[in-house]
Order: structure tokens, then sequence, then C-alpha cells
């Protein structure tokens, strides 16, 4: 696999010209904030959200620390427990094609390659990884340390589709503190490595993609990311599909290193 570069992306307009590292932890932060109202306020409402923010607000130094590289699994530490199982649901993946472009370009094939990727980057870090179909029977009270759903935006005619990725749940999860720190963590790290701007959706009953949260444990944390547009975002989810890999391992790893469930 062909390592890309992880990059920082830069946005001049908000950095503070006298303490810019205040100002990005404070942007950082900011969103955290974001994520842990909006699931606030979903429990009282109970409706659909959907927050759309620019470029820019994820911007916090101590990600670097998080961003994975390819390594030599005899380089891993023994200090990283065989303990820890993260979920990658492979979307549409043996049940129908999902999105499908009219050039042929298919959101399962685009969703299982990221997906392979991910459990590539993560097995060099000591991770065990369970790769899930769309319906997998293994999804029914599912427990894992984390469980992350790959999906792609769709092929609305470019002059109307919007850039950008999202990152949804549902209420139900019982453990939405848990819930609340990976889709943060994933946020962050997936805008780092990509530049894409972030959405935030809280997932109903009555949508499609709510099975997954349905069937699995209520304990285990679990998030979809929708890695961007089919229409308009391309080049980063096919062409360059390894940087779109290493923002969702980033965001997994930060997840876990934050609940000190690896060292």
């Amino acid at each position: 696999m062909e390592e890309t570069p992880i990059s920082n992306p830069s946005t001049p307009e908000l950095e503070s010209e006298s303490n810019p590292e205040r100002k990005n932890n404070s942007r950082s932060y900011s969103i955290i904030r974001l994520v842990q109202t909006v699931i606030s306020v979903g429990v009282v409402m109970a409706t659909l959200l959907t927050l759309w923010n620019p470029h820019g607000l994820f911007k916090n130094p101590s990600m670097v620390s998080f961003l994975p590289t390819p390594v030599n699994p005899d380089q891993i530490g023994s200090g990283l427990p065989t303990s820890v199982h993260v979920g990658i649901q492979i979307g549409h993946y043996k049940h129908d094609e999902g999105n499908t472009c009219p050039d042929g370009i298919k959101e399962v094939d685009v969703d299982y390659v990221i997906a392979s990727k991910v459990q590539a980057l993560l097995a060099t870090t000591g991770v065990n990884v369970d790769m899930l179909d769309e319906y997998d029977l293994k999804l029914l009270n599912y427990k894992s340390d984390v469980l992350v759903s790959i999906h792609t935006g769709s092929c609305t005619d470019a002059s109307a589709a919007v850039s950008g990725f999202k990152i949804a749940n549902q209420l139900r999860n019982e453990s939405l503190d848990n819930t609340n720190n990976l889709a943060a963590c994933l946020g962050d790290a997936y805008h780092q490595n990509t530049g894409l701007a972030f959405g935030y959706e809280i997932i109903t009953d009555d949508n499609p993609l709510s099975h997954t949260f349905i069937d699995i444990n209520p304990q285990t944390p679990a998030v979809l990311i929708e890695t961007g547009s089919l229409a308009v975002d391309r080049e980063i989810i096919i062409n360059n599909s390894d940087r779109a890999a290493n923002g969702i391992t980033a965001g997994i790893l930060c997840y876990l290193k934050n609940e000190k469930l690896i060292k």
C-alpha cells in the first residue's frame, strides 16, 4: 500500500496572530462541545439534526501523535494489549451496491477499499479488527471497544452536490459519552487528513442505515462515517483513499488512547 503523507490543513484566517496555539486548542474544544450539544439536544428533541461546519475548525496540534503510518509489526511495543477489538462495517457489502454513479463507480467498492486499508493500518498497531458486512449476523448484540460503519455520499450531479464528510450516530446507544468522544476524535482526525468539511447527523429509526445501531449491543460506542461525496470528493475518497483511511484510523486510535485502552 502506497504511503500517503499526512498533513494538517491550515486555515490562516482562523489563526490568532498573537497566540495561534491557544486559538487552535480553543477551536478544537469548541467542536467537542458542539458535538456534545447536538447529542444533548437530540435526547430531548428526538429529531434529525445536521450541522455543517466550515473548514479549519479542527486544528489541534496534539492530534499529531495519533496519526498512523504503516510500521513493521516487529517494531510494535509489548505494551499494547491484545484484547482491544474494533469493528469496521463495510457499507452495503454483500447486500447491495449502495450509491451507483452513471460512470459505473459503486459505493460498495469505494467503502471496501477504504475499510480494507483501515484494517491494515490498525493491524500494525496490534488492534484486533472485525470486518463486518452490511447485514452481518455478527452485528446482533455485537460488542467491541469501537464500531465504525464506513459509507460514502451520493453521485448527485456535481453542480448540486455538497463536498464534505459526515459523522452520524443514534441516540439509543447507552454509552453516549463514549460515542461522543469517538465522534469528536474521528471528525477531528478525518478533517485533518482530508481537508473536507465536517457534518454531524443523528440517525432516526426510520433511516435505512439505523439497523446497524439497533442490532449491536447498546454499550458499544458506534458511529457511521460518510467519507465524502462520490460526485465532488473523488480526489480524496478514490484517487487518494489512503488519506481517508489514515483519517479514520487516526480517529479510532485517538479514541482508544484517550480511553486508555492502548498506550
